[in-house]
């Protein structure tokens, strides 16, 4: 008699939630339930190669401007991957993907339709790079928190997010705990992120994640990270100072609001069934 094929069996840190959605339903579910919520399949491959030229010519031109610490277009020197700061002041696909209907429909589920950008960076994680800390992108805020998001963080999967590239590591549970991690510690059970490049990745602020090592010898790997908050929260960055005035007149109507040219939350305090009333909803 033939033996059965023995049954599947998942490590204890297996979550389903964990694993790319094809469908933006699907991802939602698993965003708002769970803090994490991966999906397919939303750029397409000119899409990709589009943003990986923008990129490419932003490392080159932080290489050159190396000598130009205080330049806010880049990251810090001699870090071990290249990152790069401010995209909102870069080419217009980042401003165009701030906007991407997908992203901004998980954004707003988990935080409600008023939102603003707290930050927008790239991080590339080259050959031989190590872990990064571990954090929640909430970090900043006073605990306990609540049992609600106060920002999301939409991840950009440029480059296929592999075990061995550097995909985002996850402890999966985190979303229930009310604070960060401890800073130093290590973390060997976060699970990474594993996706195609195309993918988006919604994250919870509550979510302890850090990039994960690259153990690659030649493969780097392209992420971008779009973070959002609710309106009455400090965001990273002081937009109205940084963009400057011919940019901001460029502006869609969208962006101005994400940015915070526009309506600022803390102006209004009135509130319905424990909600804030905006100017332009009927009294």
């Amino acid at each position: 008699m033939a033996r059965s094929a023995p049954a599947q069996t998942f490590s204890a840190m297996y979550r389903v939630f964990c694993q790319p959605a094809k469908h933006v339903e699907v991802a939602e579910t698993y965003a708002e339930t769970n803090g994490i919520g991966v999906l397919t399949g939303v750029l397409d491959r000119n899409e990709l190669r589009r943003v990986r030229e923008v990129v490419t010519r932003a490392m080159e031109a932080k290489a050159s401007a190396a000598a130009k610490p205080a330049d806010p277009a880049y990251g810090n020197a001699g870090s071990p991957n290249v990152h790069l700061t401010d995209l909102v002041l870069g080419d217009p696909v980042f401003r165009e993907l701030l906007e991407h209907e997908v992203a901004l429909r998980l954004v707003r589920h988990l935080l409600g339709p008023n939102i603003r950008l707290s930050d927008f960076t790239a991080n590339i994680v080259l050959p031989g790079a190590e872990a990064m800390e571990m954090h929640a992108d909430q970090g900043y805020v006073t605990t306990p928190w609540p049992d609600w998001p106060l920002s999301v963080t939409i991840v950009w999967v440029i480059d296929n997010f592999t075990a061995e590239t550097g995909a985002t590591r996850v402890k999966p549970d985190s979303g229930r705990y009310d604070h960060g991690p401890e800073s130093n510690l290590p973390y060997p059970e976060a699970q990474p992120l594993a996706c195609p490049a195309g993918s988006i990745i919604a994250l919870d602020g509550r979510i302890w994640h850090q990039s994960g090592p690259n153990t690659t010898e030649r493969t780097r790997r392209i992420a971008l990270f779009a973070t959002y908050v609710r309106p009455f929260i400090l965001p990273r960055i002081d937009w109205r100072e940084r963009v400057p005035p011919d940019l901001r007149d460029t502006l869609t109507p969208g962006l101005r609001e994400m940015l915070g040219f526009e309506v600022r939350a803390t102006e209004h305090r009135l509130t319905r069934f424990g909600r804030q009333i905006w100017p332009n909803e009927q009294k």
